[in-house]
């Protein structure tokens, strides 16, 4: 049996993880970590829900940027869905109002990804625990906060002697453009490819890059569809994401069992 699966992660149907022993305690040691670095950078701590409302998601364009990428809960249509994603809460709870400042907030959630329910790779999760910072403000501090938290993770992964690197992603995550999916798809990507709106960190996992955080600018998009306003204009957004699991399976599969106990136990 491989290091990682000995170490307590048990792989379950459709895409499901279930992590014990030192495999849970690396997942939330390292969410503590991240939590703190979070709170130093000036993050208030949000709990969100589990399920977001199909009305928030309409209005963040999710379904044309993603027709097949949320779960629904039963009903047709769903009046909520499983989180894809942390962030989409922020910009609902500041929707519609002026904001009195810079504002960065934090949260960590179970989020779901239709997608890939039954991929049969660990590396590719139906439900997994995502850790988001969500910035917005004006245009350049975003900027900075984005590159802020790309440098401090490749930092913090070097840190704990784990082989990566940072990249541009090719993968389109939000965005409209063109009429047909097709053609949405291709101008999502490109735009994004020249404008370097998203970076992933990609640890070295199986022999293959794992993507286990992405940092990513939005300009105005959201600020733009969620009425959220900074200093009289739409206001600029970014975050940084990332998915814990992946996080501990570069670790225990680089690193291995002993290493993580004798961290999580410092």
């Amino acid at each position: 049996m491989s290091d990682h699966l000995s170490a307590g992660v048990v792989p379950l149907d459709d895409g499901r993880l279930l992590l014990r022993g030192v495999a849970a305690g690396l997942c939330r040691w390292l969410d503590e970590r991240l939590l703190e670095m979070a709170r130093q950078a000036g993050a208030e701590e949000c709990r969100f829900p589990a399920t977001v409302g199909h009305e928030t998601l309409a209005r963040a364009d999710f379904f044309t940027s993603f027709p097949d990428g949320a779960t629904a809960l039963g009903e047709a249509p769903p009046r909520y869905l499983l989180n894809p994603a942390v962030c989409y809460h922020a910009y609902a709870l500041l929707a519609d109002r002026p904001l009195a400042g810079r504002v960065v907030l934090t949260a960590a959630q179970s989020c779901f990804r239709e997608g890939d329910r039954g991929s049969g790779s660990l590396a590719r999760l139906w439900e997994f625990t995502m850790r988001e910072i969500v910035f917005l403000g004006p245009a350049g501090w975003v900027a900075e906060q984005r590159d802020g938290w790309a440098a401090r993770a490749e930092a913090w992964a070097a840190e704990l002697g784990l082989r990566g690197s940072l990249a541009p992603a090719t993968d389109p995550f939000f965005g409209t453009a063109g009429d047909s999916p097709e053609s949405v798809g291709r101008g999502r990507r490109l735009l994004q490819q020249v404008k370097g709106l998203k970076l992933e960190l990609r640890l070295d996992y199986a022999g293959e890059p794992l993507a286990a955080a992405s940092f990513n600018r939005h300009e105005t998009f959201f600020g733009r569809r969620f009425g959220i306003a900074f200093e009289g204009a739409d206001a600029h957004s970014g975050c940084a994401a990332f998915g814990l699991e992946r996080w501990a399976l570069a670790f225990l599969a680089q690193r291995g069992e002993r290493a993580a106990s004798e961290m999580i136990r410092c």
